[in-house]
């Protein structure tokens, strides 16, 4: 049966490539509101102008240059944009015929409006082989960086994580790396640095002090550090201190405001959610560190809620606890100006649904009170930002990447109406709504 379900999602993928318009030297788009993602307020806009996949204007008397005087118009008829996207926490490489499977799921990703995306761990083979056909063309899908994995040899005993690296001892593998205090790490980063890696993505089971050294020798060789909200025993305010630049899943916060943290990250799920409340001190000292610092919140209200909702046998009990205190503390830090972001943890869609992204913006609007406005800076401006693509894309200003999302209501109104999708446009290339 899914076997025959992927035959059926290939065949409409194929389809849907039939309904791209290609990107012309130049892109008219008319008649709109604009929500640029940067916090401004919505504005009309006449006429915007996109040359070879970047915007050249917006709503100014520049003319058009080069070769082809005649652009690809579309009126858009009153219509909303804003910026495409972006999920900063996705797993798309951890599946049997990994590389197709994750083209896949990001083709289904586009048509649903993610135009950017973080992998925070999957099989770098595969997230390679998928990057370089997505930077060459051969397909279009979101805009994609990448982590690796650092974590304590006994982490890799853990059969979902060993299995990001089919062929490789447990930790081995250039993108999964067991590390401690003896490993030579400007080697070790240096080796993970080659599989096209962003970042590095420190998991569970190290010390303060490794993680330390991790993040420190990963800025060094310019990579992005990518954490858990707590490591294990590595709390959340070891991170901040250390330079980490993104926390994941605001439930691990917790941690920070209990006398001893565990050693061993299985212990995540033992967290003491009805004890603490949101607001502890030493949480508010943690999120005004991580506001002067601008570390990302990673939040992934979606995936506690959805577990907390399966069946057995992988319901988690006590994901509710985790997901209802996880809303909490992500409207503490965000009153306190964290950034936070729109990350899933569990990004792909049943067939014909959109991406889980979406339901994230329902959550940090309904549960952590985000404004519509805000929730719509986290999935853009400040996805981009954590993914370190803010100078080329994640909002829409000239001179940036012209990817969009084209509404038929005002999500403003109501966040639900970034489902309502008119168009995309990824790189200047227009995707016709079926």
């Amino acid at each position: 049966m899914k076997i025959f379900h992927r035959q059926i999602i290939a065949a409409c993928l194929l389809f849907f490539n039939c309904l791209y318009v290609h990107a012309a030297d130049w892109l008219e788009l008319t008649n709109f509101n604009l929500i640029d993602g940067t916090g401004a307020v919505e504005r009309t806009v006449s006429t915007m102008l996109v040359k070879n996949g970047t915007i050249y204007s917006i709503d100014d008397s520049s003319e058009f240059t080069g070769t082809n005087e005649h652009p690809t118009r579309i009126d858009l008829n009153g219509g909303w944009m804003m910026p495409g996207l972006i999920d900063t926490h996705v797993h798309v490489a951890r599946f049997p015929d990994t590389a197709n499977q994750a083209r896949l799921i990001l083709e289904q990703a586009i048509r649903g409006g993610i135009t950017g995306l973080r992998d925070l761990g999957g099989d770098a083979r595969a997230l390679g082989e998928v990057t370089r056909a997505l930077q060459n063309k051969e397909w279009l899908g979101p805009t994609m960086v990448y982590a690796g994995i650092y974590g304590g040899s006994s982490l890799f005993m853990d059969q979902r994580i060993a299995g990001l690296a089919v062929g490789f001892a447990p930790g081995a593998a250039p993108w999964t790396q067991a590390v401690d205090l003896e490993t030579d790490l400007a080697l070790t980063v240096a080796a993970t640095r080659g599989t096209g890696v962003s970042g590095i993505k420190l998991y569970g089971n190290i010390e303060p002090a490794l993680s330390f050294r991790v993040i420190q020798e990963a800025r060094r060789q310019g990579l992005k550090s990518w954490a858990h909200a707590t490591v294990f025993p590595t709390g959340p305010g070891d991170l901040v201190d250390a330079g980490v630049d993104s926390l994941s899943h605001a439930a691990y916060l917790v941690w920070e405001a209990t006398p001893v943290i565990p050693d061993d990250y299985a212990a995540r799920t033992n967290g003491p959610w009805n004890e603490t409340p949101p607001d502890h001190p030493k949480l508010r000292v943690l999120f005004k560190k991580m506001a002067e610092k601008e570390v990302y919140l990673d939040a992934t209200l979606y995936v506690y809620q959805a577990m907390h909702k399966m069946i057995p046998p992988e319901q988690a009990a006590w994901a509710a606890e985790a997901s209802a205190w996880g809303a909490k503390v992500t409207a503490v830090a965000h009153k306190m100006g964290v950034l936070i972001t729109t990350g899933t943890d569990w990004f792909e869609p049943a067939e014909g649904e959109l991406p889980h992204t979406h339901q994230e913006l329902v959550l940090l609007v309904e549960q952590a009170g985000l404004t519509p406005m805000d929730a719509i800076v986290a999935g853009t401006r400040n996805g981009a930002g954590a993914l370190g693509v803010l100078d080329q894309r994640g909002t829409i200003e000239i001179g940036k990447a012209a990817d969009l999302l084209i509404l038929n209501k005002s999500p403003l109104l109501d966040i639900r109406n970034t489902r309502n999708i008119r168009m995309v446009v990824k790189d200047g290339v227009v995707l016709k709504p079926e």
